[in-house]
Order: C-alpha cells, then structure tokens, then sequence
C-alpha cells in the first residue's frame, strides 16, 4: 500500500539545554545533534518502519542540508522522487532546544518549504496512492491535496499544527472538509475550541468539522479520539523521555498504518500510542520505531489484537 505525504522538510540542530535564556542571558548547551526533521518528511520516513511503501512530496534547497535530509528519507526506503528543487533559496531549518524532561522549544526558518505551489501538486505525484496525509497548514496546500486524493480514491489526513488550528473552528472546517481523520495535539485543540475538558474538545471537534475522525494526543494523558458517533480514549504508555520531537508524526504514521491495516478505533489508537512512546526514548524527530517494534511493546504489556 502506497501513502503519499506532503508538506516540509526541514534539517534539524537539537540543542540539549538545563534551561531557557531570558533576554541578553546565555545558557550553556550540554548537548548538539543533527538530524532531518519537518512534520511530513517524518510522517513519510515513520509509514515506511511501519512496513508500507512511502513517497514524499515537498520542497527543498538546493544546498547540502536539503540533500543530507533527502538522503536520509531515501535510505529509509521513501521515494523523494517527485521532491521539487528549488534553486537559490535555502532548505528549511529548525533550531531545537531540548530540555532536561525532553520537552522541546524550536525556532523554524522555512525557507524553501514556503515555494511548495498547489499547482506542484499534480495527479501523477499521487498516482497510485492509498491514503494521502498533508501536514502543513497552508490552506491552499490541503485542498488541493485533498482534491487529488479523492480522484486517486485515497483516504485522506490532515495535521494543520497550531498555524491551522489557532485560526478556528471556521477556518478549520474550510481546510479540512471531507478528511478522513485530523490529527491534534491537545495545545491545538484547545486553541481550536476555546475548552480544556478533552471529551468536550473532541466532541465539538468532531461536531464542529466536517471529517471521518478527530484525533487528539494528550501527551502523559494518553490519547482520544471520535468520529461523531463514540468517543474512545487510551491512556498513554509510560516511557523515560529523552526528546518529543516528532512524537506527534510518529503517532500519526502508526495511527494510519493501523487503520490501512483494518483495525478499530482503539486499537489504532492504542498502536499509536506504543509508536509515540518509543519514539521519545530517542533522539531526533526521525527516530520512530519499525512495525515490529512497535508490536513488540504492545505484547510485553498484554495487547494481543493483531494490526
């Protein structure tokens, strides 16, 4: 099965920190690494661990940082085939400072990420495909997205971030009517519908948006979801966290193979969730787990449903 994901690809500089400077005050850094990152690139990189075919669409520089992160999202088996090369504009970059929980702050320039036009988006790029997710929140990116996915016959998901979902439920609804699942946060969500209760956020999401399914994570609180008609919620599985970064791609791609793969509601919420808790026990936004994996945790703490 072919999933097709669109948005940005970024190289990111993590920054492992005690603290957070205030102004004209210096922190010294304990830790620097490197690594891809950009919500759809790792969404890509994460579906192809889950064990299914992955093809990036998105825009880069033409620098040595757009390359080192095409390369690393080929090497995990995604085709960046129909990836546009824009020349003269830097590849995107995001600053991460990580503190000592593994919580993360970041400081994102676009750059090339921003030159991704509705009109790159083309029939053939989705030829094939049998679910497309779009994680970006420029408007115009996901309809158009989600117009070539309905005449590809895909399944389709959106994670719009903060950009989309601090903008309203009104906004929310015009981007992402007719999607299958949406994908939030609980800061998202929360900005979306002004509540803090997650039942009454994901039941006014559900009733508020014109979509399949409503997804919220809730981070040490688990995860629920609805689809207008019953709302299920699992907790989270506990995990020593080293870095959240890609946590949310992560669940999302775990959350997506399950459903491909047929399972209900909470068990792909569950899948998901074993993949998120993985994932922050490592560094780096691209260091979600392989199916197999995830599978693996899910048996040692007495899940036996079969994804």
């Amino acid at each position: 099965m072919l999933v097709v994901s669109v948005g940005n690809l970024n190289f990111d500089i993590y920054l492992r920190a005690g603290g957070i400077p205030g102004p004209d005050e210096r922190v010294e850094a304990l830790e620097l690494y490197t690594g891809g990152g950009g919500s759809a690139a790792n969404f890509a990189l994460a579906i192809a661990r889950m064990g299914l075919r992955a093809r990036f669409i998105g825009a880069v520089g033409d620098d040595p940082l757009g390359e080192m992160s095409l390369m690393e999202l080929a090497a995990g088996g995604v085709d960046v085939s129909r990836v546009k090369r824009v020349h003269g504009v830097p590849s995107g970059i995001v600053v991460v400072i990580v503190d000592e929980s593994g919580v993360k702050r970041m400081l994102a320039y676009r750059g090339a990420n921003a030159l991704l036009a509705p009109e790159d988006l083309t029939p053939e790029k989705f030829e094939g495909a049998r679910h497309v997710h779009v994680a970006t929140g420029r408007v115009e990116i996901i309809k158009r997205a989600g117009g070539l996915a309905r005449e590809a016959g895909a399944s389709l998901s959106v994670d719009g971030g903060m950009a989309l979902a601090g903008r309203g439920l009104e906004r929310l609804r015009e981007a992402l009517g007719g999607a299958d699942v949406a994908f939030f946060n609980y800061a998202e969500a929360r900005a979306a519908t002004g509540l803090d209760d997650p039942e009454r956020i994901v039941e006014a999401l559900s009733a508020g948006l014109r979509v399949g399914e409503v997804v919220v994570t809730l981070g040490a609180g688990g995860a629920i979801a609805s689809d207008g008609r019953r709302t299920v919620r699992v907790p989270a599985i506990r995990a020593a966290a080293v870095d959240t970064t890609g946590a949310g791609d992560s669940f999302a791609a775990a959350y997506v193979a399950a459903l491909l793969r047929g399972a209900d509601m909470r068990e792909r919420l569950a899948f998901a969730s074993a993949a998120a808790a993985i994932k922050v026990s490592r560094r780096g936004a691209r260091s979600s787990p392989s199916y197999d994996e995830v599978v693996s945790l899910l048996r040692s703490l007495g899940y036996t449903a079969k994804i």
